[in-house]
């Protein structure tokens, strides 16, 4: 008779992961979910290759999807650099949905009242309104923390729900209603996202603050104290770290930067250029929470979320069509969204450790 003796499987901490290791710890992740799906998919009939095809084929086709998936790709970042930052000095900022919606007002409020001024004049305003809006949700959750310790989590989650209904307010029946049912007023014209190369200009706007976060976040002395306070609180205090400070800081750049993406997303696609009804606006606010995963994936890394995004940006755009090519049934693309989310996660164990098997 054979006996098979694999030994005794032992969990061992990973102290510093490596660059390579955590690409290929990602990739792996990835494939795991892609072969998953397709088993999904050969259960239902259809053939995973031509499932895939017709997915990327849409995704970056210029004349079919290319277009929105760069527009909803740096949404994602946007969402996912306002994660990295608080997260690397301890603080988990999962109230990029709320935020998004302040940018979206602030965003709105700086159009409407300065609508006559010159393009050059008001998109700037209109930044500013954005970024301002979002950074005061994230200095109240940064303030509470840092002064009273009350959880980030808590604070941010329960913001999010307050920042909904205050659009909400404003567009449904509110001052800023338009013609349209349960839709705002159009953007004036002068506010509209300039195009570079066919690309709303906020695309590179992204794409650079995700450089200047890297070298601010390696590079200066902030930054440091920032890594510093994430990596051990005990030591930040030690060396004379303001936490509060610290906390307030990092929760109001977080908050700025998806406030940002609040007039991106409306101001960027020729599809909106107004706030939406109050289901397409919140549907939108729910793909911000992919923040938190490419942000886990990346190690809080600013750059290589950029990439990161774009990928997620071409699944989800991409999946969308599977139901209506290859004749699935309704949800699948949510479907294969959440098995990459739960791979994702479930990936997460192999960033802090290894397995070994060991002799008996």
């Amino acid at each position: 008779m054979l006996k098979l003796d694999i030994g005794r499987i032992k969990r061992e901490r990973i102290i510093i992961i490596s660059g390579r290791r955590a690409v290929e710890i990602s990739l792996l992740s990835i494939a795991t979910s892609f072969v998953l799906f397709s088993l999904v998919l050969m259960y239902e009939g259809a053939d995973p290759l031509v499932a895939y095809q017709n997915m990327f084929s849409f995704a970056f086709d210029p004349k079919l999807g290319l277009s929105l998936t760069i527009h909803r790709s740096v949404l994602i970042l946007f969402t996912t650099l306002a994660f990295i930052i608080p997260l690397r000095a301890g603080l988990w900022n999962v109230g990029m949905e709320g935020q998004f919606y302040l940018g979206t007002i602030g965003a709105f409020f700086m159009a409407y009242t300065f609508a006559s001024l010159p393009s050059e004049i008001l998109i700037p305003l209109i930044l500013l309104g954005a970024a301002a809006a979002g950074s005061l949700y994230g200095a109240i959750a940064g303030t509470l923390r840092g002064k009273f310790n009350v959880n980030e989590v808590v604070v941010t989650l329960m913001m999010n729900n307050i920042a909904f209904w205050l659009i909400y307010l404003l567009v449904v029946g509110g001052p800023w209603a338009g013609i349209a049912e349960s839709s705002s007023r159009p953007l004036p014209k002068s506010a509209h996202a300039p195009y570079i190369f066919n690309t709303p200009f906020t695309s590179f706007l992204a794409i650079a603050l995700a450089v200047v976060l890297f070298v601010f976040l390696t590079k200066t002395t902030t930054g440091f104290k920032i890594r510093v306070l994430g990596h051990s609180i005990n030591t930040a205090k030690y060396v004379g770290i303001d936490e509060f400070k610290m906390s307030v800081l990092v929760m109001s750049l977080g908050g700025a930067i998806a406030g940002l993406a609040g007039y991106h997303m409306w101001a960027g696609d020729p599809a909106f250029l107004m706030i939406p009804r109050p289901e397409a606006y919140k549907a939108v606010g729910d793909l911000t929470y992919w923040g938190i995963i490419l942000g886990l994936v990346t190690l809080l890394n600013p750059v290589p979320a950029i990439p990161a995004s774009f990928f997620m940006g071409s699944i989800i755009v991409g999946a969308t069509v599977l139901v209506r090519r290859l004749r699935l049934p309704f949800g699948f693309d949510f479907l294969f969204l959440g098995m990459i989310s739960i791979t994702f996660a479930a990936f997460q164990f192999f960033y802090n450790y290894r397995l070994k098997v060991m002799k008996k």
